[in-house]
């Protein structure tokens, strides 16, 4: 394999770590190895640091040819073919994959500056177009945001807490693409970045590049999410009791025979206090940030459903709510 310069960052030249390869193709990372190793589809680079390097042509040929086993096609048959003879395969009808988009991809830019240069490079397309834009991803009002099917986010420098915003601004529109573009970064952030399937390019980075990106990352047919995974793509709403008001119910008599209603407040307080620690986790723990990023949705989310069930005790009890 050829090697490249080293970089802490996850784009080179055009060239894409294999997080973002799985991500933008829907080929599960060790698919993608045993492939290479076995079969030969693709030839990946490598850094310095022993990293996998791929190219555009790289992305092309991998999604070509998963359509094709998709198809039905063995793998140890199709991998041995070139791109020409695989498409002859499919005769009058290429795979989805491989074939051009009509619809238009709409595109949140945050930043002015690249917007700018996205509006002024695209005019002439039809295919892509900035609908939408903010000077910063700090400026995100997220009440107020269009649906899109990729944001794309300019950053001087990768910061510890720019994963978690980029999960409350996907939570909210629900992108089918989310882009960093980058000046400086280390690995561990990008790391982060590669689990939570944002794609992360060091700037500059071509607008026909993102163009390009944005549609592939719109074409991978993605398995239907589970319960669960529904559940974390809303966020949960803001608390509705606060710190008082829970402690003072936790020792408040109750009519009930039981304690269930002290006992409730007692578990929203822990509850509320594990979210708030799971979500500085996210900040801080950047191995696991994927892992504490799904802790702090799916506590937000049980807190909820407690609050509602508390909602009904209070009724229940005639006690009065607390007025927001």
């Amino acid at each position: 394999m050829k090697t490249v310069p080293s970089s802490a960052d996850a784009s080179i030249d055009g060239l894409y770590r294999i997080a973002t390869v799985s991500h933008l193709t829907g080929i599960p990372v060790q698919t993608i190895r045993v492939w290479e190793s076995r079969y030969t589809v693709v030839q990946p680079t490598r850094s310095s640091g022993n990293v996998r390097l791929y190219r555009r042509a790289d992305i092309e040929r991998l999604s070509l040819v998963k359509a094709a086993v998709d198809a039905g096609q063995a793998i140890s048959t199709v991998a041995a073919l070139t791109d020409r003879q695989i498409k002859a395969r499919f005769k009058d009808a290429p795979p989805a994959a491989t074939t051009a988009r009509t619809t238009c991809c709409t595109v949140l830019v945050c930043g002015s500056a690249l917007a700018s240069v996205l509006k002024t490079a695209w005019k002439a397309r039809s295919d892509v177009r900035v609908q939408a834009s903010l000077p910063t991803i700090a400026d995100t009002e997220l009440a107020s945001l269009p649906s899109v099917d990729a944001v794309i986010v300019d950053v001087p420098v990768l910061r510890n807490d720019l994963p978690a915003a980029l999960r409350q601004l996907r939570l909210k529109i629900k992108p089918r693409v989310v882009v960093v573009i980058y000046g400086f970064g280390n690995r561990q952030l990008l790391s982060r970045l590669d689990n939570a399937n944002v794609i992360a390019l060091a700037a500059p980075a071509d607008p026909a590049q993102i163009a390009r990106i944005c549609h592939l990352g719109m074409s991978v047919d993605s398995a239907p999410p589970s319960a669960f995974s529904q559940m974390l793509t809303r966020s949960a709403p803001p608390r509705r009791y606060d710190d008082a008001f829970l402690q003072q119910l936790s020792h408040m008599p109750s009519e009930m025979l039981c304690e269930c209603p002290n006992h409730l407040a007692d578990l929203l307080s822990k509850l509320n206090a594990f979210e708030s620690y799971s979500l500085g986790c996210e900040s801080t723990n950047t191995k696991d940030a994927a892992l504490h990023a799904m802790m702090y949705g799916a506590s937000g989310h049980c807190r909820e459903f407690l609050e509602d069930v508390l909602r009904q005790v209070l009724a229940h009890e005639g006690i009065p709510e607390p007025k927001v």
